[in-house]
């Protein structure tokens, strides 16, 4: 009896010790990659990204029964009662980004009174169209790190419905962005929708059912690939509560690389709807990228929100961040007005080359001359950091393309 004891005990232990064993192979996480890589190719579809809320240790210091902002906060500094800010941050929490200071809603009392810092930070949802803004969505989602928990994207490119290749899906699959590919959600074009020019409402639509556990108060971001958007005011609108709804974002703007700014009494300049709560995309624009994008309110809306103590007012967060039009190579600029289904630029005809046409582009860049050939850029030398985003400073090297016309000192023959 005593043996039969210890060889039951001896078993049982195997039996445990395999199945810890097991289970700690076959059970670790995931990189970001493969999370992402296994969401996309399961039998049925993409499966559905939960949302999960951040531990607000991340965003907040806390000292006693006081938080301040971390990222605009010196937290060694810091203590009970008293939150030092960094350069460039406002407000008892150190969370009010100068640039938001100057909007006009701030300086209306009546307005600013409401404004509170949330105990459960808001999740963000951001939806972005692109056609070859590799460089540039890499910054906006480098920029926004531990801020954006879910990037919902497609690729409006014509020629993919024609030859079959999805550029953004090899590239992803190949590893690009791999430490937040995790948060991305891949929607494919459908030929459909670019002759219906209706991809980027379809692109909110399928991305949003890709996504579980939306709260109202949640917040819906939609950008484009030629868009950054500043970390200190996403960090704001994350993080506060109170503020008016919808949002207009005003970016600082430049043509083909950070060496050609755009006049600001361009028309590609004005300010459009950026942001909203899903509770304010669900009432007053039904989901409707049209609505959200023209930013006019119901009557009825207005009043509904109103009574339920949210500010419905016409505001612009100045210089929100940056949009680089056409902030691309050469080649990428003629595949991407190549694709377009409607409207190509007077000078593309459809027997153009590349060979035949890249040096008119090139000329382009060289002097400034958007695509309907208006010559719209001012020249920008030496342009500080700070004025820049942060990623693309640090990764200078990689994208040197982006500070110096590389066509500055050739000699390129007028071909118009």
């Amino acid at each position: 009896m005593v043996r039969l004891r210890i060889r039951y005990r001896c078993v049982a232990l195997a039996i445990i010790v395999s199945q810890v064993f097991v289970g700690f192979w076959f059970f670790q996480p995931m990189d970001p990659a493969k999370q992402f890589l296994k969401r996309l190719f399961t039998e049925g579809g993409q499966t559905i990204l939960h949302l999960r809320d951040q531990p607000t240790v991340t965003m907040y210091a806390t000292y006693g029964k006081d938080m301040c902002v971390r990222e605009g906060t010196l937290v060694k500094a810091s203590s009970e009662g008293k939150c030092v800010c960094r350069p460039g941050w406002r407000g008892k929490r150190c969370g009010v980004p100068e640039i938001m200071q100057r909007t006009d809603w701030m300086q209306n009392p009546e307005l600013s009174k409401n404004i509170q810092l949330r105990k459960r930070p808001r999740r963000i949802i951001m939806v972005s169209p692109f056609i070859h803004e590799y460089d540039i969505f890499e910054a906006n989602v480098n920029e926004l790190v531990g801020l954006v928990d879910v990037f919902v994207i497609g690729e409006a490119n014509y020629t993919v419905v024609s030859n079959n290749s999805l550029p953004i899906l090899s590239k992803l699959k190949d590893g690009w962005l791999k430490d937040t590919q995790n948060r991305i959600i891949y929607v494919p074009v459908r030929e459909s929708d670019l002759k219906k020019r209706s991809f980027v409402q379809n692109l909110v639509q399928t991305g949003l059912r890709l996504v579980s556990d939306i709260r109202p108060d949640d917040l819906f971001i939609l950008t484009n690939g030629e868009e950054i958007l500043r970390r200190d005011v996403v960090t704001f609108l994350k993080l506060f509560q109170g503020y008016p709804l919808p949002v207009k974002c005003q970016f600082k703007h430049y043509l083909y690389g950070f060496y050609w700014s755009l006049a600001e009494n361009s028309n590609i300049t004005k300010p459009e709807v950026c942001a909203s709560s899903f509770q304010f995309l669900a009432n007053a624009f039904e989901y409707q990228v049209s609505r959200l994008q023209e930013g006019s309110v119901l009557e009825e809306d207005l009043n509904f929100f109103t009574s339920h103590e949210q500010p419905v007012v016409n505001w612009t967060i100045p210089e929100a961040g940056w949009r680089c039009h056409l902030c691309l190579s050469v080649e990428n600029i003629f595949e991407k007005f190549s694709s377009r289904s409607q409207s190509p630029p007077k000078w593309l005809l459809s027997s153009s080359t590349y060979s035949s046409i890249s040096p008119f582009i090139q000329r382009l860049i060289k002097f400034g001359q958007d695509e309907n050939l208006e010559p719209v850029g001012v020249p920008v030398h030496n342009i500080a950091e700070e004025e820049l985003p942060m990623y693309l400073n640090q990764k200078k090297e990689k994208f040197a393309h982006l500070f110096k016309n590389p066509y500055e000192t050739a000699s390129i023959h007028n071909i118009v």
